[in-house]
């Protein structure tokens, strides 16, 4: 069968270019015959072809001949306007993966939220969406685009275990770290915000926060800010409070940092999916996050949600789960620690890329059941 990919671009460090690039990598292996159109790629082992505007792909002799096309869809993309004229015969598929509201971004970026939001209306001349979450299918339920759908999570590579113990149960520091773009949304000012609360509490308390952040898809003045904040609590706290922010971080660091952390907090305020997540469970991390959005399905029922914009309550968290956390119960040899890592690990095998693979390659061939 020929298939073909369509987004903007396909970037290290992005959530909807990690999948694009698992979706080819699997029909590819399966047998099919696979071409990526889009602006950038910066994976050569994908077949990728360089596009500078829809006629580039419109008039492609591959294109043309397509069994199957499918969009990726996340923010506006002038190619996604390709949707209404893939030939007729061939199957449409989009695969949607939510917008951020405007309310969560810098003014910058409202008028390409505004073209996103515009743009969603394409979505009606596809034959099938696939969408992340069930959160993302409601989007476009309210929109009122009656199209069949399909939920199929992302899947999260890694390579993290809970190890067997965290630094904290020999040195006492406590341990937290965010992982996101350092955007509105994301949080990360709350989150420093509560961190001074918590130290204010325990005065006792000695604590780490380590931030992970892409730069390249962060709002500048959210990285002064953050970067501010954290010089103004290592002032405030002294010994107390030590701080580090990994820009774009390699994935070998984040693994590390995910390991010896013992508290993942993230105050977001909207999320589609939200792979951070997982990793951090699988990292044996307690989380803790604002509900909204898709937080409460992806948490599972394992994580700490807080009233979204609480920072009261959220700080109060912090301290719940980091008392528990720093208590000779949690990590002595059998204590919670363990059970409670156990618990999260096998609840992200059902994020594992086996099995999402499975069940992706098992939609392909049900969309085209005749090549």
């Amino acid at each position: 069968m020929k298939i073909a990919y369509i987004n903007s671009v396909c970037k290290r460090h992005d959530a909807i270019s990690n999948a694009i690039r698992d979706e080819i990598n699997w029909v590819r292996e399966a047998g099919h015959d696979i071409r990526f159109y889009a602006y950038a790629c910066d994976y050569q082992e994908l077949p990728f072809v360089y596009v500078e505007r829809e006629s580039d792909i419109a008039f492609d002799p591959f294109f043309q001949a397509c069994d199957l096309v499918l969009f990726h869809f996340g923010i506006y993309y002038p190619l996604f306007n390709l949707l209404p004229v893939v030939r007729a015969g061939a199957k449409r598929i989009v695969v949607f993966h939510n917008i951020t509201p405007k309310a969560f971004l810098p003014s910058s970026a409202h008028a390409v939220i505004e073209r996103s939001f515009e743009q969603v209306s394409n979505i009606a001349f596809a034959d099938h969406v696939v969408c992340d979450s069930e959160t993302n299918r409601q989007i476009l339920l309210d929109a009122e685009i009656q199209v069949p759908t399909t939920v199929l999570p992302l899947s999260v590579h890694n390579n993290l275990r809970p190890p067997a113990k965290k630094p904290s149960f020999d040195d006492g520091i406590l341990r937290l770290v965010f992982l996101g773009r350092l955007v509105k949304s994301k949080g990360p000012v709350d989150l420093l915000m509560a961190v001074s609360k918590v130290l204010d509490r325990h005065a006792a308390w000695q604590v780490r926060l380590d931030m992970v952040g892409n730069v390249n898809f962060s709002d500048t003045r959210v990285v002064a800010d953050v970067n501010e904040r954290l010089s103004a609590l290592q002032q405030k706290y002294g010994a107390r409070f030590s701080t580090k922010f990994h820009a774009n971080a390699s994935e070998e660091d984040k693994c590390r940092i995910l390991s010896d952390a013992d508290l993942f907090v993230l105050p977001t305020y909207h999320e589609g999916f939200c792979v951070p997540i997982l990793e951090a469970f699988a990292s044996g991390c307690c989380v803790i996050a604002y509900e909204n959005s898709n937080t409460p399905a992806i948490s599972g029922g394992l994580a700490t949600l807080v009233p979204t914009g609480d920072l009261e309550l959220l700080a109060e968290a912090i301290s719940r789960v980091g008392a528990t956390v720093r208590s000779s119960q949690w990590g002595a040899e059998g204590g919670m620690y363990a059970d409670k890592a156990a618990e999260a690990v096998s609840y992200t095998q059902n994020f594992s890329p086996a099995v999402i693979r499975t069940r992706y390659l098992r939609f392909i061939e049900e969309q085209a059941p005749n090549f």
